[in-house]
């Protein structure tokens, strides 16, 4: 018997689906390994980003340990610092309580200063009634003055009424003395002009 498939000018249809077949494996295992191509190229770009991340990360926490040391260090120095500060401030309000504990001792009490002030007032109240004591007295003495000075001109007065009952000489008239002056000290004398007449 004759094959009909075999005189159609082809391929047989075994032949046919072995190609096709064959073919489409083809296609297949080039998909694959287009598909393997682009797992190992993200395989790959996943790596390198995990290990670009991770380089990231241990930088970024190398960094962070630098910046805590940092701190840590800088904090250490303010703690001194503050000390320091401290124990200045504590030294100086010890001072200052040595001062008050030295005032405490060497100022004058509330109840010694009124004492004194009392004494004090005392003193001027007495010294007052002494000055006003002298100035009564001197007033008393200008008073007995003035009485004295009015007794004397009286007195003057009674005696110059009965003087004037005395004759009285006529008084002589007036001498003049010169006296030479030191040489070099004379004054020219102003001489009057003559007027016409």
């Amino acid at each position: 018997m004759s094959d009909p498939a075999r005189d159609l000018s082809g391929p047989t249809l075994h032949e046919y689906v072995e190609t096709r077949f064959a073919m489409i494996l083809e296609r297949m295992r080039e998909r694959l390994d287009d598909v393997d191509r682009r797992f190992l190229d993200s395989d790959l770009r996943y790596q390198q980003r995990y290990d670009a991340s991770l380089f990231a990360i241990r930088a970024a926490f190398a960094a962070q340990e630098k910046a805590i040391s940092a701190a840590l260090a800088s904090a250490d120095r303010a703690v001194t610092k503050a000390e320091l500060a401290t124990e200045k401030r504590f030294e100086s309000v010890n001072e200052f309580r040595g001062t008050l504990d030295s005032q405490q001792r060497t100022l004058i009490t509330r109840s010694e200063v009124a004492a004194t002030f009392h004494a004090m007032n005392e003193k001027v109240a007495r010294l007052q009634q002494q000055a006003d004591n002298l100035t009564a007295e001197r007033a008393g003495i200008k008073g007995g003055w003035g009485y004295a000075v009015g007794v004397v001109g009286f007195v003057l007065l009674i005696a110059s009424f009965l003087l004037r009952e005395v004759p009285t000489v006529p008084p002589a008239s007036p001498q003049v003395i010169y006296v030479p002056a030191a040489p070099g000290t004379l004054v020219p004398t102003p001489t009057t002009p003559t007027v016409p007449r």
